[in-house]
């Protein structure tokens, strides 16, 4: 019986032994982040969020932006504070729509209003007002 066991023995032990190598690989995820790589993913996106609020800025400092925002009735430090309270997609969409007018506006197109878009604006600003 002893001599039957032992081919069975000698596979079970080759089998454990080569087996052994990946039972400390399978513990260990390939997924962990380090510290520093959460930490610089986090910078930058604090980064692009900053970036994304500065070119709304740009864009309503912008004289002929003031103007129409004078001319519309729109108060430019409120819509400024409002600028704070972005986030998300929200504030990618406004900056990526900030960015193109202020870059048409630096083409030398001129800023046209009709009043729809006056009351669409109006609209949005004092949407984004009452939220604050």
């Amino acid at each position: 019986m002893k001599t039957r066991m032992m081919p069975l023995l000698f596979l079970a032990a080759l089998l454990i032994l080569s087996l052994a190598p990946t039972f400390g690989h399978a513990a260990e995820p390939d997924h962990i982040v380090s510290g520093p790589e959460i930490q610089a993913r986090i910078d930058q996106k604090i980064q692009s969020e900053a970036d994304d609020r500065q070119a709304i800025r740009d864009l309503l400092s912008r004289p002929d932006v003031r103007r129409v925002a004078g001319q519309a009735g729109l108060d430019l430090r409120r819509a400024d504070a409002a600028i704070g309270t972005l986030s998300g997609p929200e504030l990618t969409r406004l900056a990526a729509q900030a960015r193109d007018a202020d870059s048409q506006l630096a083409g030398g197109k001129t800023i046209t209003m009709t009043w729809t878009m006056v009351i669409i604006v109006v609209v949005a600003l004092v949407v984004l007002i009452a939220i604050l």
